[in-house]
């Protein structure tokens, strides 16, 4: 039984700080009784906008205002789900395909992969607990289409070095006269984030500087779910620098092709149209509205959660035993929403690791935090999904694995093993979610109840 104990909300960032503003956002949509985003009696084109105002926020540099204008091509999209569908969709991912990502994502990074019909081959992580450049590199052939990288639970990958390994991949592909490989970025968890490298798959598009996630592929995605760190309740974001991209991905978030400028259900001709199948994604006017309101709340929002999550980090940073997960490049933009503490490496086995992980998680819920074990973490681990294990087919033909297309690829191993730096991490791991409002007092005792735990588990 813990000394200390704290009581925490539980956790939704721009959901808590619903108030005037977004009553105000849902007011002008019902009054103008305009839903749908491409017409209605008084549209507002609340989605237009908030698109809009998406592309120059992520063109932006931390604590600086957002610029008038930006390179960045945004559709909004029905999910983070959906966005992560379209996108592969719009970068022509299908059968015969592999597609690199890493072993820690929400199920619906790798789902997305396998609804593509392309075969997702797992990468290694590094301390980061996302996709190590070097094992990615061990793993691309001349298969390999998309390199799909996850700034998980609010950490961004080391993307300068990954960005480094697909421009070397594809001047070689261009020798051989091969398709390029393109990066897609799983920005869900970490929307507002930023961290260092050059922008661009094949030539670099920038300089070595920093950027915001989801800035540095060919395409980046982002969620706007109850749990991400702004809320429309549901809600994605697709995101591109390249104008015939960005039609595809428009006529694929839509019914397969680009509206008319009326926004009927007209195909216009023209040398512009993009004719495609549409999904049928599109993101209505109450999402939009709201999604506007909460992305001006997001820097205080990450303000908060960064504050918190260093003080406790510092906190912890004198203890001997522990370590807590490093941030990509020094660049210190992580969103602060998790902190990831690694217990000591032990000499014993499986059992007792997961023994010891969680003894400790359970320790730190019983004090009030919002705690989990990285090993039991449900399907946000790759060899807790059984579809994926078992290699679940989309289709009775059994495809994607049993495809003709795809038998190259047909030995890929998903079952703990496959990725051992994270399965090592992932067994001695436990993740407290952060706060992103919190006391002093309740900060005091969220430290006292990690000491306490820590000892009584025999840890430093």
């Amino acid at each position: 039984m813990n000394e200390t104990s704290v009581r925490l909300e539980r956790e939704f960032p721009g959901g808590i700080r619903y108030g005037a503003e977004e009553l105000e956002a849902i007011r002008r949509v019902v009054e103008a009784q305009s839903p749908f985003r491409y017409y209605g009696p008084q549209c507002r084109f609340e989605a237009r906008q908030f698109e809009e105002d998406f592309a120059r926020y992520l063109d932006s540099q931390p604590g600086h205002p957002w610029p008038s204008t930006s390179p960045f091509l945004v559709t909004a999209s029905n999910s983070g789900t959906g966005a992560l569908e379209v996108a592969l969709d719009a970068l022509g991912t299908g059968c015969g395909d592999e597609v690199l990502t890493q072993g820690f994502f929400w199920i619906s990074t790798i789902s997305s992969v396998v609804r593509s019909r392309a075969v997702p081959v797992l990468v290694d992580s590094d301390d980061t607990m996302n996709m190590d450049p070097v094992d990615l590199e061990r793993k691309i052939t001349d298969r390999t289409r998309i390199v799909l990288l996850v700034h998980m639970a609010g950490e961004a990958a080391r993307i300068g070095p990954i960005m480094d390994v697909v421009r070397r991949a594809n001047r070689d592909r261009l020798g051989r006269g091969l398709p390029v490989i393109r990066v897609l970025e799983d920005c869900a968890q970490m929307i507002g984030g930023h961290t260092i490298g050059a922008p661009g798959s094949v030539t670099p598009l920038g300089p070595e500087t920093t950027y915001r996630v989801g800035a540095f592929g060919d395409v980046g995605i982002f969620s706007l779910q109850l749990n991400k760190n702004i809320t429309s309740g549901e809600g994605g974001v697709i995101v591109t620098r390249d104008p015939a991209l960005h039609r595809r991905i428009q006529a694929i978030n839509d019914v397969g092709f680009i509206r008319d400028s009326r926004g009927t259900g007209n195909v216009e001709d023209g040398d512009e149209q993009t004719l495609c199948w549409g999904q049928g994604r599109r993101f209505t006017e109450l999402q939009g509205a709201l999604a506007r309101v909460q992305l001006g709340r997001i820097d205080e929002i990450l303000s908060s959660m960064r504050t918190i999550h260093r003080r406790l980090e510092k906190h912890l940073a004198g203890r001997p035993g522990i370590t807590t997960r490093p941030h990509a490049d020094g660049a210190n933009g992580d969103s602060g929403g998790f902190l990831l503490i690694h217990l000591p490496q032990t000499a014993g086995d499986d059992e007792q690791r997961f023994a010891l992980g969680r003894k400790v998680a359970a320790g730190l819920k019983e004090g009030g935090l919002l705690a989990f074990y990285c090993h039991d973490y449900e399907v946000h681990v790759y060899y807790n999904i059984p579809q994926l294990r078992t290699r679940l087919p989309i289709h009775p033909s059994g495809c994607p694995w049993g495809c003709e297309r795809n038998l190259a690829s047909r030995e890929v191993s998903y079952g703990r093993g496959t990725l051992p730096r994270l399965d090592e991490l992932f067994s001695r791991t436990v993740g407290i979610v952060i706060p992103s409002r919190a006391t002093e007092e309740q900060e005091a005792s969220m430290a006292r109840v990690v000491d306490e735990v820590l000892s009584a588990a025999g840890i430093g």
